[in-house]
């Protein structure tokens, strides 16, 4: 059985399809390692780990790394998350981590690392990556969040989306920190930003039809609970002219509220609007909704 692909991990896939320049790369690397990296230390020296559930973010880590550095590499599945149950998968790297360190800045503040928009832009590609996740584009509660243990790393981001007016708030769970996003202006802008240009498409197509089916249920209901309130009224203004038809009270009147009177008779549950249009196309006599008006509050008054 073919198991659908979640929005998520639609989005992360998308991310690894794009191409990016020299200095995205390295921004990518340097954000997913600051977020996602462990250091094992065998007989044969230092190895770095990265793991996650989805093969391609693996393959995709693993071709930055063949692409900027001259490393060697290994993938390996190492078994199952018993909390969610998903696959784990892991890159293992060893190399020259000299020459790694110091031509990512790994050990640098984001802040002295990160400055131009294309590096903003890959480090917050690298942060979903490593920790991101969205709801589906056809939920009706839009949430977009990224996690990580490390708080400055998470202000960080805060600050890149604040320069792109893009509101995002941290908060904090027992087994860590995160940012969410909830407006769903805002995360359309964000998978703007990264790049994520197919995934927002359909994020932003999903959102107005669902704005538009929740639009018409608005106005069915709308029509369904005015045409109750005509209803109503119709009800309680013929019970009101049965009373009064065969009085001296009714006779006083005028021609043009003795119409009205009749008209309501022969019409129970028309509208305000729809009596004006009868008394011009039964009765040849042009008058407006707000005339009507005052006919139903003299008609209560008697």
């Amino acid at each position: 059985m073919e198991v659908k692909q979640t929005f998520s991990e639609k989005l992360k896939s998308e991310l690894c399809s794009n191409v990016y320049s020299n200095q995205a790369q390295k921004a990518i690397l340097y954000s997913f390692l600051s977020n996602s990296l462990s250091i094992s230390l065998t007989n044969k020296g230092e190895i770095w780990e990265l793991k996650s559930q989805f093969f391609f973010i693996i393959k995709f880590m693993s071709d930055l790394f063949t692409e900027l550095y001259d490393v060697k590499k290994s993938v390996m599945f190492t078994g199952i998350n018993k909390i969610n149950n998903h696959r784990v998968y892991m890159l293992r790297v060893t190399g020259n981590f000299q020459q790694i360190t110091t031509d990512s800045g790994l050990l640098k503040k984001p802040v002295d690392v990160i400055k131009t928009t294309a590096q903003m832009k890959g480090f917050l590609v690298g942060a979903f990556l490593s920790g991101g996740s969205i709801s589906s584009s056809t939920d009706r509660r839009y949430h977009l969040e990224i996690r990580s243990n490390n708080v400055a790393y998470l202000l960080f981001i805060q600050t890149i989306l604040n320069k792109f007016n893009i509101s995002i708030v941290l908060s904090q769970r027992r087994n860590g920190y995160f940012l969410y996003i909830k407006k769903s202006y805002d995360i359309s802008d964000f998978l703007k930003l990264i790049g994520a240009n197919n995934c927002m498409l359909e994020f932003e197509d999903t959102k107005i039809s669902r704005d538009l089916f929740t639009q018409m249920n608005r106005l069915n209901n709308l029509d369904i609970s005015n045409i109750k309130k005509s209803s109503s009224a119709g009800n309680k203004q013929i019970q009101k002219i049965k009373q009064i038809m065969n009085t001296e009270i009714y006779e006083k009147q005028s021609k043009k509220f003795k119409i009205f009177c009749q008209l309501r008779l022969e019409n129970e549950n028309a509208s305000l609007s729809e009596l004006s249009k009868l008394f011009l196309e039964k009765h040849n006599i042009k008058i407006n909704r707000t005339s009507i008006n005052h006919y139903v509050i003299k008609l209560k008054r008697l």
